[in-house]
């Protein structure tokens, strides 16, 4: 009897702990889940894309003498610095002067003759057609001089501008000949980065965009160029369009012909919205949502994903800019949980 009656107890405490267990909600199940929480905001598309290029100087000019004649000096070499008004070479002048000094004669004794005549022109006692011929002999005795100067100061080849000699052709004891470049200047103050693009890619760049320059055979750090020109034409066999990147060349370091690696970033912000990857989950039946947060508490919002960005992923439809969404800590929420948001 005393047997029956612990069994009776143990079973009584046994149901009643279960009863107990049963009645009611865990009170752990009652608190709020720590997320972290960020606002939806709009995608912001950066684009990398990277060529390769030449640089080039911002202006090259080409000199010539104006006579023919045998170089006498050349003063400057290749890499020289040169002011405006610099004197670069001299031709061999000792002809163009002797036929300067026998113009200066003939316009002498033109004059000579115009200043004899001229008195009795004018009392009436030389004939007009012979005032005429000395007047005209005159006028052509002083154009023969201007002349024979100006050749002889051809013979000098002075700097139009300043800036750094790129090329020398002549040496002393050649013949310079017009049009043909005896020395170019080139001005590398500004250099510019000339880089072919593809035909898919040159309508994304525009004039003022920023380019990142690397020059492999300089020890410096990158430079930073803007996009100056683009250009209209493209090449028959490449079908690549010519742009040109301007580059400050304050220390004269970056020389025309190195070879350079360009960058340019293409921020595109007509985009839709964007969420961490971290924030879009997948339901039961394939479908992706996100946990929206409203008065402490997390709903599930279904969404339409866009496509793929760096940092996240686009949400084309389900979402507004500015809802705050929960971007850690959703994996233990479901639909209507209470929430504490710890990053608030």
């Amino acid at each position: 009897m005393n047997r029956n009656k612990l069994m009776y107890a143990i079973i009584s405490i046994i149901l009643l702990g279960t009863w107990g267990g049963c009645s009611g909600d865990n009170p752990r199940d009652k608190q709020p889940i720590n997320v972290i929480v960020q606002k939806v905001t709009n995608a912001v598309d950066e684009q990398s894309i990277a060529y390769n290029g030449t640089i080039e100087e911002s202006e090259s000019i080409p000199l010539s003498f104006s006579t023919v004649g045998n170089v006498a000096r050349v003063l400057v070499s290749e890499g020289d610095f040169v002011k405006k008004g610099q004197l670069l070479a001299l031709l061999n002048d000792e002809t163009y002067k002797n036929i300067y000094e026998m113009s200066l004669a003939s316009q002498k004794q033109a004059d000579d003759a115009y200043k004899r005549l001229l008195p009795m022109y004018k009392n009436g006692n030389l004939p007009e057609i012979k005032y005429v011929e000395v007047e005209t002999a005159m006028q052509q005795a002083k154009g023969a001089t201007l002349i024979a100067k100006k050749n002889v100061e051809d013979c000098r080849l002075f700097s139009p501008v300043k800036g750094i000699i790129g090329k020398r052709s002549i040496d002393p004891g050649m013949s310079a000949i017009p049009n043909f470049t005896s020395i170019t200047i080139v001005k590398i103050d500004k250099v510019f980065a000339k880089v072919p693009v593809s035909e898919s890619e040159i309508s994304s760049i525009n004039v003022g965009d920023k380019a990142k320059i690397k020059i492999a055979a300089l020890k410096a750090p990158d430079f930073i160029g803007t996009i100056e020109e683009i250009g209209v034409m493209a090449d028959p066999i490449a079908h690549t369009y010519k742009i040109k990147i301007g580059i400050l060349n304050k220390n004269y370091q970056i020389k025309p012909g190195m070879i350079c690696n360009v960058t340019i970033n293409k921020i595109n912000k007509d985009q839709g919205l964007f969420v961490p990857n971290s924030a879009v989950l997948v339901d039961e039946k394939g479908k992706n949502f996100v946990y929206a947060v409203n008065n402490d508490k997390a709903f599930r919002k279904y969404v339409t994903i866009g496509k793929l960005l760096r940092n996240g992923v686009e949400i084309t439809g389900g979402l507004n800019n500015g809802e705050q969404i929960v971007i850690s800590g959703q994996q233990k929420l479901d639909d209507n949980t209470s929430i504490q948001i710890v990053n608030r």
